[in-house]
């Protein structure tokens, strides 16, 4: 049992040493590094609007860094689509730099708030 063990280690590893030594790993980092937008992108409104919708759309115009805070007491975001963007930084018609960081305030909906009580604040 022990050479059977032995071999297939052997054969992981030599499979392993082939695509690390071929580069395979070339053309996924050069796909990460097109992801990153070339340059300044406008930030839209967002106040009121559902969270997951927000950062689909600030997705969409290649921003990816977004921070969301809770402001109404909830320690983290669960679920997005529970949740209301109710202050942004940078504000609406601002430009993002590339790379740039959107911060997102968000509290949770009514609806969500009544229908979830995990927390035991409702």
């Amino acid at each position: 049992m022990r050479a059977i063990h032995r071999r297939f280690y052997s054969l992981v590893v030599a499979v392993a040493i082939l695509v690390l030594g071929s580069g395979a790993c070339l053309p996924l980092h050069v796909a990460l590094d097109e992801h990153v937008p070339s340059r300044p992108a406008p930030m839209p409104p967002l106040h009121g609007v559902v969270l997951g919708d927000g950062v689909k759309a600030l997705r969409a115009l290649g921003i990816d860094e977004v921070t969301t805070v809770p402001i109404d007491g909830h320690l983290f975001v669960l679920n997005r689509d529970n949740w209301i963007v109710v202050r942004q930084a940078p504000r609406a018609g601002e430009t993002v730099p590339p790379g740039g960081e959107v911060t997102l305030s968000v509290r949770k909906t009514d609806a969500a708030e009544s229908r979830f009580c995990f927390d035991g604040d409702c």
